[in-house]
């Protein structure tokens, strides 16, 4: 039962709240692949429709989508999922080590909300490298497992000369089945780190252990979606290959990469039906 990684505290408001995150361990920056026997439910895309979108016409993409999350503060390009921290999640994390971490996103699964917070916001408002990840219980929000992921943050290639845009910083999180299945990406060219970027990772969150972590270079889309045994995810930048990418929720290993005309940013399923917001397309699958 996902509820036993929760531990019983107190509710905290829409301020503030001390933390003690737990760090997590380097991970491996080459894929870590797990071998499994059976049958797997994979899903398979058939392409239905593809619309030119004007490219920041956000908010007519996401009208009528129930969208499970919020950007808190800053960032993002949309107004349609801005929000701000609901109740029971802290605005901000005070830590002993590290000062304070402010709410950029809120996830919302039916095993756990998700809440990551990262540094304080730029003078822009923006905040740039999310790295706190907070489990939460959905209807009480009951505060579980609080994880520190700085140390995905910069891989083993990273340029020197580029290490101010290559924090691969916490993008997606989603629970099931006792796993933590979270994205991690920075937002420049693939060589700023030696191309060992943007990657999903599973954990088991009973003992923090990484069950597989994909090959890199699949997922830097703003989220990604679990259909059944498939996680569908995306990579694309600028003059980059851009791509859908199926990965097996059970072993990491890439199933298919579908080429897209542009980076994708958004996944939404509704009934059969996968909706891909890309940067200056729109596409619609049928999953089968």
């Amino acid at each position: 039962m996902i509820r036993m990684f929760f531990l019983l505290m107190l509710v905290i408001g829409s301020g503030s709240a001390e933390v003690l995150p737990t760090p997590l361990e380097t991970p491996p920056f080459e894929s870590m692949l797990l071998e499994r026997s059976g049958v797997a439910a994979y899903a398979e895309l058939d392409l239905l429709e593809s619309t030119p979108n004007d490219v920041t016409d956000y908010e007519a993409w996401f009208a009528g989508k129930d969208w499970p999350a919020l950007i808190c503060h800053g960032g993002g390009a949309n107004d349609a999922v801005r929000g701000t921290a609901p109740r029971g999640v802290a605005s901000v994390l005070t830590t002993p080590g590290d000062g304070e971490f402010h709410l950029s996103g809120v996830i919302f699964g039916p095993e756990a909300t998700v809440a990551l917070y990262g540094s304080p916001p730029n003078r822009f408002g923006v905040i740039l490298d999310p790295r706190i990840l907070v489990l939460m219980e959905p209807a009480t929000r009951e505060r579980g497992r609080i994880l520190d992921f700085l140390a995905y943050s910069h891989s083993p290639e990273d340029l020197p000369e580029d290490e101010d845009f290559t924090f691969q910083q916490l993008r997606w999180a989603v629970v099931m089945d006792g796993v933590l299945y979270v994205s991690t990406a920075h937002r420049t060219y693939a060589e700023s780190s030696g191309g060992l970027n943007a990657y999903v990772t599973a954990i088991d969150l009973e003992t923090l252990e990484i069950l597989w972590r994909s090959e890199p270079l699949v997922a830097n889309s703003e989220n990604f979606l679990i259909l059944d045994d498939t996680i569908v995810c995306g990579y694309g930048f600028t003059a980059e290959e851009d791509f859908i990418c199926l990965l097996s929720r059970l072993t990491g290993e890439t199933l298919e990469r579908i080429p897209v005309p542009s980076a994708p940013e958004y996944f939404y399923r509704e009934g059969d039906s996968l909706f891909v917001r890309c940067y200056n397309t729109d596409l619609v699958y049928a999953i089968n």
